[in-house]
């Protein structure tokens, strides 16, 4: 497993929690419109940044934190990155903050 530490600080940014939030939403198929890709193929990046309303340099660093976190996973097809989420990392790091805080 990544680092707690380094998970628990990607997810400590707003942002970063709100771009998890919208790999969700769009892999229980929540989310409406698509920029470039269809659901089997992960969120685009352009789609992170008209939703967030951020600009591109902002979203590319937020991505880059969260997938050097082990949390999101990032695929290149041409000029265009997808991503979607890394849930073996979630559920790792959920079990063991649960240890670590004896819930």
């Amino acid at each position: 497993m990544k680092d707690s530490v380094m998970i628990s600080k990607a997810l400590s940014d707003p942002n970063r929690y709100r771009i998890l939030m919208l790999l969700v939403k769009f892999e229980r198929g929540e989310f409406e419109e698509l920029c470039c890709n269809s659901p089997e193929e992960g969120l685009c990046n352009c789609d992170i940044v008209s939703t967030l309303e951020v600009n591109q340099s902002r979203v590319s660093y937020h991505m880059k934190e969260l997938v050097d976190a082990g949390l999101v996973k990032e695929e290149t097809r041409g000029k265009w990155k997808f991503y979607s989420l890394n849930r073996e990392t979630l559920r790792e790091y959920i079990r063991q903050m649960s240890l670590d805080y004896n819930l």
